[in-house]
């Protein structure tokens, strides 16, 4: 590894300190389980500052759903806390937004009404809701399409329809659970630039469960890295690669290097744990 490289990357193995002014979700010391027994995730702390990309990796069933879960407000953790702006999280707020694996479009809505829905259900006026559903379908790149059924798109387009659901009202905070996860590799691929894309111009902060550490890489600002046995978080890797991102840094040596930390990482929780190293990571 050549030096610049190596400069770039040795101090990435931990968190960076955050400047309070700056920090938009603070969790301290959260912990959530089932029963009084069998424990989800543990002892997780972390701050996210506004418009970051955060990525939470680990092996299936260490916590990273649950913990997402718990950010969004849909599951009480069984101690410590978890706020946004300074306020504490009791329950869901318009503050956050979720996409989830299963997109839960209505197949009978046209596209600019599923959009339009949530803004529906808060009784904003017709002509205000038309107007925002146009706005984002146009930033999500489906102008044209807004009065399309849903089960005439294809993957990536229904998947452009839901973030721009989650869009239309404003949320600070965007939280997303493998959204990407059955869409062929070339789709992914350019859902993730649309992502990068949506960032880019609305500032939004983001905090993406994935299983794909390429995803991981490629998007985020940090990677949380969670493992079994606790679901306690394993580390924090930095990703110092330059912004705005294009496909092209895929190629690049620090690109690789960041994926080979993270697996190395990976693995030694895995031993640590007793476990194998899966295919599923």
């Amino acid at each position: 590894m050549g030096k610049e490289l190596h400069n770039l990357l040795q101090d990435n193995a931990t968190t960076s300190k955050k400047k309070e002014s700056s920090d938009i979700l603070t969790i301290d010391d959260l912990n959530l389980s089932y029963d009084g027994q069998k424990t989800i995730f543990k002892n997780v702390s972390l701050e996210i500052e506004k418009s970051e990309f955060v990525s939470i990796i680990g092996p299936s069933g260490c916590g990273k759903s649950s913990l997402l879960n718990v950010i969004a407000g849909f599951v009480q953790p069984t101690n410590g806390e978890i706020c946004v702006n300074k306020i504490p999280v009791k329950k869901p707020g318009p503050d956050r937004a979720v996409v989830f694996q299963d997109l839960a479009l209505f197949p009978w809505l046209n596209v600019i009404d599923n959009v339009a829905l949530g803004l529906k259900i808060q009784g904003v006026e017709k002509k205000e809701r038309i107007e925002k559903s146009m706005e984002v379908i146009q930033l999500v790149g489906l102008s044209g399409y807004e009065h399309k059924s849903i089960l005439d798109l294809s993957g990536g387009m229904k998947q452009r329809v839901a973030i721009a659901r989650t869009l239309v009202t404003n949320p600070e905070i965007l939280l997303m659970d493998e959204p990407f996860s059955a869409l062929d590799a070339q789709t992914r691929e350019n859902m993730q630039d649309e992502l990068l894309s949506i960032q880019e111009k609305t500032g939004m902060t983001i905090i993406l469960v994935t299983h794909s550490i390429d995803e991981a890489v490629f998007l985020s600002d940090r990677v949380v890295i969670m493992q079994n046995g606790g679901g306690e978080i394993l580390d924090v890797i930095n990703v110092a690669l330059p912004r705005p991102r294009n496909a092209e840094v895929r190629l690049t040596s620090a690109f690789n290097e960041y994926k080979r930390q993270l697996i190395q990482n990976l693995k030694e929780g895995h031993t640590h744990n007793g476990e194998q190293l899966g295919s599923g990571i």
